[in-house]
């Protein structure tokens, strides 16, 4: 019964908050910066704060990462990335199917992604549905249907750690795990 609660609010929020709304704007080629706004005449999508990142050593390795929301299915199209601890992380999500669903990639502290999730239904569309916090690591600011997001962050100490879309009643299939080696 504990579960099925979460999951009937968060159904119902994504239901209230026009996840089903179908947009009918061409995508952009370019993708969005953390610091930049998402251009389109899509719902305005504010650009999203920097990310907070664990403090790990630095390394002087750069990894390219590349992620993709598969169609509507509210999936990644990767359910696990592996990068060195301290490695400068440069991950560009691509939401490439033009349709309904916003999507966005946040890697968060272990056992932490329902309270992010649900912290981030307060800040609404606006707020990219997500309230920066130290359970937080790294983020993207929302995609929109046919277009791209990035960041590019520090990666924390070794471990393993989940990343999912905070987009209201994705959470909880929209997911991976992030394995830091040491």
């Amino acid at each position: 019964m504990s579960l099925i609660r979460p999951l009937l609010v968060g159904s119902l929020l994504a239901i209230a908050t026009g996840c089903n709304q179908k947009y009918d704007h061409p995508s952009d080629s370019e993708p969005s910066k953390v610091e930049a706004p998402l251009a389109s005449s899509a719902p305005e999508v504010p650009p999203a704060p920097p990310p907070v990142v664990s403090a790990a050593p630095k390394t002087g390795v750069k990894v390219e990462l590349e992620i993709g929301a598969v169609a509507n299915t509210m999936t990644f199209d990767k359910s696990a990335l592996t990068v060195p601890s301290g490695a400068e992380v440069h991950l560009v999500l691509k939401v490439s199917t033009p349709g309904e669903l916003m999507h966005n990639w946040v890697l968060v502290r272990p056992g932490t992604e329902a309270a992010v999730a649900a912290a981030g239904l307060s800040a609404g569309l606006a707020g990219n549905y997500l309230t920066p916090g130290p359970d937080v690591l790294a983020f993207t600011p929302l995609a929109k249907p046919g277009g791209n997001a990035e960041v590019t962050f520090q990666a924390p100490a070794a471990g393993k750690y989940p990343y999912i879309c905070s987009f209201p009643g994705h959470y909880m299939v929209m997911k991976g795990t992030l394995t830091v080696t040491p």
